[in-house]
């Protein structure tokens, strides 16, 4: 680890400490006490410093005591074993209802990256929060997540253009230091390698994580010990453990199976005999069909089988009247930021009548409704008043649209997030929408994949709309976007493909709080001019086909005052990149531009004489001003 200079300490220790960035005169000889112990250690230095901060009473005394349980091992020893001691005492300082939502962190494996998603969910099926009468489990979770992040114990991954984290990692350090504790008080068992091979000790394994490398593992495991086992995580392995029998975890609560090479079709009949099983993840396997007997799983809370083979589900699946959470489909993302992602359009599965049994679903995705059968159960969606989150797609005849637009109709007051995707490629296929007598006016997020002339009319009253994405809408052109231009709340705007058919963006005063831009492939746009627009704009991404004739316009601090990111993906044009490197100078606290291109290919190379650069294989290039 680079230890930093006293003088880089302090700004860095200040700067996390105090808003102001300037330390009291009183707490000057403290602090540079506590920095010594840190040794220039950055990591300790801004985990110190956030605990610190979090402090209401920031006195000399408060401090000494501090510094005193810091020791000197950093001092004397600066190895891993000091640098341990600091990270445990920001542990020892969570409060007690976060400490085992943190240690959990620890059943993920090393530099795996945790979406938030599936850690909340996760926390709530092992029943490691409790709700309160006017929040969900799962927002109790996400406030749980959010505190955890503001003490800067965990390394933020993907960041929504909200704030909100969508991804964390654990720092290789402090991910010892919670495997520590979880094993000393039997929190989670290990196996993988030998320095966390950890359930030989423990008579009952109540949550078992295989690593890497433990799938193999006899001489540890036994059968007594684990058949206790509450929640079992095997992530991204190619062999099946030796010796795990899921016919005999009868106790099992979570079962985390994403990645698992091994996993097929046959094993999900001993799989549908776990009949406590709250959530099961068979996300990204082989799996490419749900037995009928999934529907015994009465406690189940989240299905995730995204990123697999699964087309349609069985009629065992209306039975599950606790389940939450649906999961099915897939996206690839294009840019390090997942910014741009593109939903797999031949993903989604059908569902069977009977979809109006499932009262406590909340989010159901992506469902295909490109057959008569499961068009009609759509016709039961209206039944379902929890339902929050929704994504449908329909690749055949538009009929099969009327059952899911009276559903619509019955859901307007629950549904937070839409979907809906038209892959037949006909004209005005989603001109449904136009005609929805009680249209979807909470939605928060909406993102539309299909032919229209114009938007639908509702759109101008949605006001708390903050994320708008259209792909391959074809002919809604620049009065559509004085509507969307207007939205009070909207924070991300993602043009795909076909998604915008005007000659330029932006117009004075429009998207007053727009916080994030996507321009994917807009081949008709000739000018991308912000001219007074989208003031507030911190992050834009964009891939060009062709050199826009009026260019890229704006770009700098006297119209953009808090851009800090530009993001260029795909065949990135030479000339524009430099621009837009060019005007980031002005920028006094740095404006980042990163590309995402690809080496040149034979057949491609032309292209480089017209100042492009073409994709093969990923190349990151960063300039910071």
């Amino acid at each position: 680890m680079k230890r930093l200079q006293m003088d880089d300490s302090e700004k860095l220790f200040f700067k996390t400490v105090f808003e102001s960035g300037k330390c009291p005169n009183d707490l000057l000889k403290v602090s540079n006490a506590i920095l010594a112990r840190c040794n220039g250690l950055p990591l300790a230095i801004v985990s110190i410093g956030r605990m610190l901060a979090r402090r209401q009473d920031k006195t000399s005394a408060e401090w000494q005591a501090v510094r005193d349980r810091l020791g000197s091992e950093l001092e004397i020893n600066p190895t891993l074993e000091g640098m341990r001691r600091i990270l445990s005492l920001s542990y020892n300082d969570l409060p007690y209802h976060l400490k085992a939502c943190f240690l959990y962190l620890c059943a993920f494996p090393e530099d795996f990256e945790v979406r938030r998603g599936s850690l909340i969910r996760r926390w709530a099926a092992e029943g490691l929060i409790i709700g309160m009468y006017d929040r969900s489990l799962e927002e109790i979770a996400q406030i749980c997540l959010d505190e955890i992040v503001s003490r800067n114990i965990i390394i933020p991954g993907q960041i929504g253009c909200s704030g909100k984290i969508k991804s964390c990692k654990v720092h290789d350090i402090m991910l010892e230091v919670i495997i520590a504790k979880s094993v000393k008080e039997n929190f989670i068992s290990f196996l993988g390698s030998s320095q966390y091979n950890t359930t030989a000790g423990h008579d009952k394994v109540r949550r078992l994580s295989i690593h890497p490398g433990g799938t193999q593992e006899k001489r540890t495991f036994s059968s007594k010990n684990i058949v206790h086992t509450r929640s079992l995580t095997i992530l991204n392995s190619t062999e099946k453990p030796v010796l795990i029998k899921f016919s005999r975890l009868i106790l099992l609560r979570v079962l985390d199976l994403e990645g698992c090479g091994w996993l097929r079709n046959k094993d999900l009949k001993d799989i549908c005999k776990l009949s406590l099983l709250r959530y099961l993840s068979l996300r990204n396997t082989a799996i490419s069909q749900l037995p009928n007997a999934v529907g015994k799983l009465k406690e189940l809370v989240t299905l995730d089988v995204r990123e697999t083979s699964v087309v349609e589900f069985p009629k065992g699946i209306t039975w599950l009247q606790n389940l939450n959470h649906l999961l099915v489909g897939g996206y690839s993302y294009y840019t390090r930021t997942r910014s741009v992602k593109h939903f797999w359009w031949n993903d989604g599965a059908k569902v069977p009548r009977g979809l109006g049994n499932m009262c406590a679903l909340q989010r159901i995705s992506h469902v295909d409704i490109s057959t008569e059968k499961s068009s009609n159960a759509m016709g039961e969606l209206g039944k379902l008043r929890q339902l929050t989150r929704l994504c449908v797609v329909n690749r055949k005849e538009a009929k099969l649209w009327k059952p899911f637009a009276k559903s619509l109709d019955e859901l307007s007051n629950s549904l937070r997030y839409l979907m809906v995707v038209d892959a037949s490629e006909k004209v005005e296929e989603l001109k449904f929408l136009a005609y929805l007598k009680n249209p979807p006016l909470s939605l928060q997020s909406l993102h539309l994949v299909g032919r229209l002339t114009r938007l639908p009319g509702w759109v101008s009253s949605l006001s708390n709309l903050a994320s708008l994405s259209l792909r391959q809408t074809y002919q809604l052109a620049k009065d559509s976007f004085e509507v969307l231009a207007k939205l009070p709340s909207l924070v991300s705007l993602k043009l795909y493909d076909k998604g915008y058919t005007g000659r330029a963006l932006f117009e004075e005063g429009w998207f007053p709080q727009l916080k994030q831009l996507v321009v994917d492939n807009l081949v008709q746009l000739e000018e991308l001019s912000f001219r007074g627009g989208a003031p507030n704009l911190e992050r834009l991404t964009l891939y060009f086909p062709c050199v826009p004739r009026g260019g890229v316009n704006g770009i700098g601090k006297e119209k953009l005052r808090k851009l800090r990111e530009v993001e260029f993906f795909g065949v990135v044009i030479e000339s524009i990149f430099e621009q837009v490197c060019e005007a980031a100078k002005e920028y006094p606290n740095h404006l980042k531009v990163t590309r995402e291109d690809r080496p040149t290919t034979t057949t491609e190379a032309a292209m480089q004489g017209q100042g492009a650069v073409s994709r093969s294989q990923p190349i990151r290039w960063i300039c910071l001003h």
